[in-house]
């Protein structure tokens, strides 16, 4: 019997993903060990729903999209939650004796017959996509309805407490359980649907909880004050974090293992009139992407961009505002240039993800180990590529500069708008401007777009000023159509699924360099990098949205019209 196709081949021979594409994919796939398929789901090659139908003929396992409102109680309540998140098997319908579930390919036949024992029944299997299970996962466990449940214990707790006449205190020994499971809830929801950030904030008598989704934030649920204290109190203590102190600013981390992978978490608070906010960033040290292709750049882009990291010497800065994705440009950068015959030793605030064959060293403001002492201290360890994690002051900036000038290749952020604004602002922190044009090699400005859903992807048709603004911008008329999402269950009814780079890219050439020993604007900059082929961010994100990567919206929401 010959062996059933691969995925991608399959997607290839279906003409539904390009050659290209799933080179691409496979050789992302060597660098994280994820599935092909959920990689092209993520890159938006493909559907979850055109993905599942591949796999059934494939498996010659029937395919089925489950929505939870249709899901049987009956038969959910046939196994565990546990179980069903450890073993990736899903109840959904119940006929008799014959028990429907869903599993993720490939199938654990030790997990199903674990479930038919448990169950005691027999199982019809169908098979669906990691996505879509993720999904289903998170609406039938998710937080809101475990906030209910919790509340309601909770409101029951706290009134015959009240009826005592016994005061009610932030976190009471009848409130910890509850408020441990809530606070383990929040971080496997947010992880489920790929958040980014938490946000807990006071509200009067509750606090709101959001997660930070493809750079929005959205509305999760809303919690009563004497379980937010509880749930708080227990994210501040795992982080290391003094419960006691509700006003000042503090911070914090921990780790926690989840599905076998690692997750980071950063944790800041502070006191406010209602109660104390919390914040938690997610780092997923494992899905973070370190390639070059991943970053979004125009294949223009990215061929400037890599003629300019393969200088020897000089400072590549990346700019944008918090959250644009420079760290993930600077690690990607980082990964291509790393070789046996390189030395990269990196100072970083905090080091957010680990780079295998690099020094990584973290700031330590207590121990007096800053980014202008620590560029001191790498500076002797004979390093061919630094990085640094964000250039902020004048010392931080002067060691960079001369460390670029004596043969070192040196990468680090910095705040600004525009590629354009970047040497103005270096000078604004006091570098003089003969130093900076001798020692900028390259400049890299950036925001991230959400990509549109593959799953609800549409055209429609521009406006007049739709089209003016790409006619205006020097790119051709789109014509009939443009992109957008209409909105499905992949990608909770948002339209996009994802996110992905705009970028300015500017090689600092001869003229750049004489222009800015001549102090001058950043309109003259921008204007003479034009002229030397730079593409301005609104250009690259209408380009984008011509292809159908991301919306005209997105572009028009990220870089207002002026820029």
């Amino acid at each position: 019997m010959a062996e059933p196709k691969k995925t991608g081949e399959l997607l290839i021979e279906s003409g539904i993903i390009t050659r290209q594409q799933l080179t691409d994919a496979l050789d992302e796939q060597k660098r994280t060990g994820n599935k092909l398929g959920q990689i092209c789901v993520e890159r938006g090659f493909v559907s979850p729903a055109v993905l599942g139908k591949v796999l059934q003929d494939q498996l010659d396992i029937p395919y089925v999209h489950v929505d939870e409102s249709s899901i049987d109680p009956a038969a959910l309540s046939m196994l565990s939650e546990e179980f069903i998140k450890v073993n990736h098997v899903l109840p959904y319908g119940l006929d008799g004796e014959r028990l429907s579930v869903l599993a993720l390919p490939p199938l654990n036949p030790r997990a199903l017959e674990e479930a038919s024992l448990r169950s005691g029944k027999r199982l019809a299997v169908a098979i669906t996509t990691e996505l879509e299970f993720l999904q289903l996962l998170n609406r039938l466990f998710g937080l809101k309805q475990r906030s209910k449940d919790m509340e309601q214990r909770t409101a029951s707790d706290i009134a015959t407490r009240r009826n005592k006449t016994i005061p009610v205190i932030p976190v009471v020994p009848g409130a910890e359980a509850p408020a441990i499971q809530f606070a383990n809830s929040i971080i496997s929801d947010a992880i489920n649907v790929s958040a980014s950030d938490i946000h807990i904030d006071p509200q009067p008598g509750c606090y709101h909880v959001r997660y930070r989704i493809d750079g929005i934030l959205h509305d999760i649920t809303t919690i009563v004050q004497e379980l937010a204290d509880g749930v708080i109190s227990r994210i501040k203590v795992t982080a290391g974090m003094d419960i006691a102190e509700r006003r000042r600013p503090q911070d914090g981390h921990f780790s926690v293992r989840y599905q076998d992978l690692v997750f980071d978490f950063r944790i800041s608070s502070v006191g406010s009139t209602f109660g104390e906010k919390l914040t938690i960033r997610i780092l997923d040290k494992k899905n973070v992407s370190y390639a070059l292709d991943r970053l979004g750049m125009l294949v223009a882009q990215d061929s400037t961009y890599r003629r300019i990291i393969a200088k020897p010497y000089g400072i590549i800065l990346v700019s944008g505002p918090t959250g644009s994705g420079k760290t993930t440009t600077l690690y990607a950068t980082l990964n291509q240039l790393n070789s046996r015959e390189h030395s990269i030793v990196t100072i970083e605030d905090p080091v957010e993800y680990d780079l295998e064959g690099a020094v990584q060293i973290q700031v330590n403001l207590q121990a007096g180990l800053t980014f202008d002492s620590g560029l001191k201290s790498i500076l002797r360890l004979d390093p061919n590529i630094i990085m640094v994690g964000e250039i902020r002051d004048l010392p931080t900036a002067r060691i960079a500069v001369e460390a670029a000038l004596t043969g070192h290749l040196v990468l680090a952020s910095i705040h600004t708008n525009e590629a354009a604004s970047v040497p103005i602002r270096l000078m604004e922190l006091g570098v003089e401007p003969y130093l900076v044009a001798s020692s900028l090699a390259g400049i890299v400005a950036q925001r991230l777009v959400r990509i549109i859903c593959a799953g609800c992807k549409t055209t429609y048709a521009p406006t007049d000023v739709d089209r003016a603004l790409f006619v205006g911008a020097g790119l051709p008329d789109p014509g009939a159509h443009l992109y957008r999402g209409t909105g499905c269950a992949s990608c909770g009814n948002s339209g996009y699924m994802g996110r992905s780079g705009i970028f300015e890219v500017l090689d600092v050439t001869r003229s750049l360099r004489q222009l800015i020993e001549q102090r001058p604007s950043a309109e003259r900059i921008g204007d003479e990098a034009l002229k030397a082929g730079m593409m301005d961010m609104k250009t690259a994100g209408l380009i984008r949205a011509a292809e159908g990567v991301t919306t005209l919206e997105e572009v028009r929401r990220l870089v207002p019209a002026g820029d």
